[in-house]
């Protein structure tokens, strides 16, 4: 048990709460591209400093930077959900004033925090704070993991009036130390409220005045210190391994003066296979590193080795073999399987991963009484939420996949979110439902246990859009199977298409999305549309041929933001693919080709350049953003498109060297896909992976994120390189969540490359 001793001014009735009680107070990550923050969690703009975990701990010395409000709001931050709604001021008095209009229908719904301190093991911290309310009432504050389950270190419930009470605890930090933790007050609809038969809604609205907040260290006597991250491995590889006939090269870092040789050895036998000599040395700013590259292409024999330097720095094994990337292939095409939503997925087929059907219940459609099955599809990511926007992108890498392979399995598995795709249309007007979540995220359980009402969110230009483009892609490819069913399939998803795209004409003043105040998943906010719209005129003008979207796509290709992206925000190279591969646009004697394809291949050739500059060959410069393992993986299907229509051997050379990245030749050393290579992610933010405490194999994480865009992230990657900045770890959820659209533009990588 935690050693708690509490002191207060006032006799309170409150009750010490010690379990490691998961309060699921924090949502995932923002469903951003590329940086922005959640829509119901905000921080003061009052100052741009932001508290540093880093700082060394003293005791003595208040953790809690501007806790007394002196300098205004500070660094503190709002969280809502469930219908929570707050502001945040300070008063003549020096007080926060927390102003709460509604405190939602969950002890989180309302809640105010600080993040930008460290707790270690071992540690006795004392917490003070001051703390009065307009009306009689009880309150939560917490220390807790930021991530994950989010339990609490430490907590208690306080009962709080309009006189000023003084509080204080002292409490030893028995857990891990925790780089990023979370310091809140859960001011929404407690637990006490409930037991006692009061109603969230009678309850309303009224301030709660807070001062004086302290959190020192009292005894660092045994205090474990915060565990450093591991440094990257000094040789840095395809950890899967290469194709005999393909390029082979690694990377190696800061190294001795003198130590310029490498070897490649066989390690069954011991032998050496090659024997080379490194590249003069160079600077790699992004990575924070100096750099040197070795290149065994010649080495062809299939085996497994490892590389060595003439100073004996070594790297992991790998293998060279014509089918090296099988099994990777598979995980990372099963990732999608397992995502499934609405169906069993039995051991057989899913291990440690099989759970009961679920979310098989009618969701009620958001604002009216009316329900409607929405059963099916792929969970979206870590969470189990499904978003047409984001699903739009990866049934269209999946269909663009089969079109290069032929592999029936893709198409199989692009038609279960296509059938759920399908579901989400409404069938009077033609628009389509942006997402079916229930009203905030799960904690850290299976898809089974999360039972909560599921609502439907409302139509949205950009879901309509996207949804308008991959129905007609699909449906276009569907139709050419030798399947009564596929064919069934593909001409109403065509069907599909035209009435949503006929909703899209009557609703052009719409732009993009936001939350409902209820509704706390990802929002996926995205306000242009336009680059959606010529997504789907140039799909729809390839699949039905009616001059009316050729007119349409023509409209928009003077804005380059139209023609940009393969995300799930910008999704205009979608097009531009489609318009070039489009045999009715051979013909044309205007410049819309022209301009397209001048856009398209311009982007191949920046990218061949940009990959030039580096020691890693990957598409990215000095900025990396959320989610960066996708915008690699997008680079590499860029560029094996552009090769379909001006052929190219460089494209797929860079190509190549995405998929490298990857699989481990990268600042990092670590490879990026779940249970692949000899150094990979463990600890991802996904709810099954959480739930059995066992990572999922074939999962890509979201990777390097310079932006710093989660606490976790913030406290433990602030001086890293950009390129490095990446932590495998379940709270950063910027840097380690998965989602099918990450999978998906993997999938057409490896897939186009095997035909390569």
């Amino acid at each position: 048990m935690r050693r708690f001793k509490k002191v207060l001014a006032i006799a309170m009735a409150s009750t010490m709460m010690l379990s490691l009680c998961a309060c699921g107070n924090k949502a995932d990550e923002a469903k951003t591209e590329p940086e922005d923050t959640e829509a119901t969690e905000e921080v003061s703009e009052d100052t741009e400093e932001i508290a540093d975990a880093s700082d060394e701990i003293e005791a003595g010395v208040n953790m809690i930077k501007g806790g007394d409000f002196s300098d205004g709001v500070g660094t503190f931050g709002t969280y809502t959900t469930n219908g929570g709604s707050v502001k945040l001021d300070v008063n003549d008095d020096g007080e926060l004033v927390v102003d709460i209009a509604n405190i939602g229908n969950v002890e989180h719904g309302v809640q105010v925090f600080y993040d930008g301190f460290a707790m270690q093991e071992g540690g006795v911290y004392q917490l003070d704070f001051d703390i009065h309310s307009t009306i009689d009432r009880d309150i939560a504050w917490r220390i807790q993991i930021n991530g994950g389950d989010y339990h609490a270190y430490a907590t208690d419930n306080v009962s709080v009036t309009s006189e000023v009470q003084h509080y204080s605890t002292e409490f030893t930090m028995e857990e891990g130390s925790d780089p990023a933790p979370r310091f809140c007050f859960n001011l929404g609809f407690t637990d006490s409220m409930k037991e006692a038969g009061i109603d969230a809604a009678s309850i309303g609205a009224h301030q709660i005045m807070i001062d004086n907040i302290s959190l020192v260290l009292n005894d660092g006597s045994n205090m474990q210190e915060v565990e450093a991250l591991a440094e990257a491995p000094k040789i840095k590889v395809n950890q899967v391994g290469y194709r005999t006939k393909d390029t082979k090269t690694a990377v190696f870092t800061d190294l001795a003066e003198d130590d310029t040789t490498f070897t490649v050895v066989d390690t069954a036998s011991g032998e050496t296979a090659f024997e080379g000599t490194l590249s003069e040395p160079s600077e790699y700013r992004a990575g924070g590193e100096t750099d040197s590259t070795g290149d065994f292409t010649k080495l062809d024999k299939e085996g497994t080795y490892k590389i060595v330097t003439g100073k004996g720095e070594e790297s992991g094994e790998f293998k060279i073999a014509d089918n090296v990337y099988d099994d990777t292939y598979d995980s990372v095409v099963k990732m999608m399987y397992l995502q499934r939503c609405g169906m069993e997925l039995t051991s057989d087929e899913a291990g440690d991963f099989a759970h009961p059907a679920c979310h098989t219940g009618e969701a009620t459609i958001y604002g009216t009484d009316k329900k409607i099955d929405v059963s099916g599809g792929w969970h979206d990511a870590g969470d189990y939420g499904r978003y047409v926007v984001a699903g739009a992108k990866a049934v269209a890498d999946l269909v663009l996949a089969y079109e290069v392979s032929g592999n029936k399995q893709l198409l199989e598995e692009a038609k279960y979110e296509l059938d759920w795709m399908m579901k989400m249309q409404d069938k009077e007007s033609g628009g389509v439902y942006h997402k079916v979540t229930c009203a905030s995220f799960p904690g850290e359980v299976m898809p089974q246990d999360e039972t909560e009402e599921l609502i439907v969110s409302p139509i949205s230009s950009t879901a309509s859009g996207d949804f308008a483009a991959a129905m007609a892609m699909a449906g276009r490819v569907f139709e050419t199977i030798d399947d009564a069913d596929y064919k069934k399939a593909g001409s109403e998803y065509i069907e599909a298409a035209k009435k949503a795209w006929d909703y899209i004409e009557e609703h052009k003043a719409q732009r993009g999305f936001k939350n409902p105040d209820e509704i706390s998943t990802g929002e996926y906010p995205d306000t242009y549309d336009r680059d959606e719209y010529f997504w789907a005129s140039a799909e729809l003008y390839k699949t039905v041929g009616d001059e009316k979207y050729k007119t349409e796509m023509a409209s928009y290709i003077d804005d380059e933001r139209n023609l940009d992206g393969m995300g799930w925000a910008s999704v205009g190279m979608y097009g531009c693919y489609a318009a070039l591969t489009n045999d009715k646009l051979l013909t044309d004697s205007s410049n819309l080709l022209k301009t397209i394809k001048d856009y398209f291949i311009g982007k191949a050739d920046e990218s061949v350049e940009t990959c030039s500059r580096n020691p890693y060959g990957v598409d990215f410069t000095t900025t990396f953003y959320w989610g960066s393992n996708m915008g690699v993986s997008n680079s590499g299907m860029v560029l094996l498109m552009a090769n379909e229509i001006a052929p190219n051997e460089k494209y797929v050379e860079c190509a190549k060297k995405q998929l490298d990245y990857i699989l481990g030749l990268n600042a990092t050393g670590y490879c990026f896909v779940t249970g692949q290579g000899y150094l990979s992610p463990q600890n991802p933010h996904h709810r099954p992976s959480q739930a059995t405490g066992k990572c999922m194999s074939g999962m890509l994480v979201g990777g390097p994120n310079s932006n710093l865009e989660d606490p976790y992230a913030k406290a433990v990657l602030a001086d890293v390189a950009p390129a490095k900045c990446y932590v495998d770890n379940v709270q950063s959820y910027s840097c380690n969540e998965i989602t099918i659209y990450w999978n998906s533009p993997l999938i057409y990588l490896m897939t186009a490359l095997e035909e390569k």
